[in-house]
């Protein structure tokens, strides 16, 4: 029984990477270049911002599984320098994950929404132009991460 119960989280680990790869894969690299190239900006930014907060929950929901499965490898095999690294690597990513979409996601639309006003009134204020920049930023470094993360969690979980 205990061999099949370590059977059963090693390929939870193995799926909740593999989960989160293809969603950071999928969406940077087909959802969103299709449709930014398909839909107006303004159609765009509507999609996209349906989108993230499922798409960090998702992301979330896989660290989540990950940290379960290799927490009870960890009972079952004790402590090793593999699962100790695919631990705390969930955890950054569960942490990466959930700050991307609260407070990140939030504060960054809200931001965008007060350029596209100032945009209509027609002057933009450059400091908020360069805070949005940075949170922009922030976010796709931390996607980036994540896809990290994600792929030494597919090489740690083979």
């Amino acid at each position: 029984m205990s061999h099949l119960f370590e059977s059963i989280m090693q390929y939870l680990q193995a799926l909740a990477a593999a989960i989160l790869v293809g969603k950071v894969v999928l969406l940077s690299f087909v959802v969103a270049p299709v449709l930014a190239k398909q839909l107006a900006p303004e159609q765009f930014g509507k999609v996209v911002r349906q989108l993230f907060p499922a798409y960090y929950l998702l992301g979330m929901g896989a660290s989540v599984a990950g940290l379960v499965s290799v927490t009870a490898l960890l009972v079952i095999r004790g402590a090793s320098l593999a699962l100790s690294a695919a631990g705390a690597i969930w955890l950054m990513i569960f942490l990466a994950e959930s700050y991307c979409r609260s407070p990140l996601t939030p504060q960054s639309n809200a931001m965008r929404d007060q350029l596209k006003e100032q945009e209509r009134l027609g002057s933009v204020d450059p400091v908020v132009q360069a805070s949005w920049e940075r949170l922009h930023q922030r976010s796709l470094y931390l996607n980036s991460l994540v896809l990290l993360g994600g792929l030494v969690l597919v090489g740690l979980a083979s």
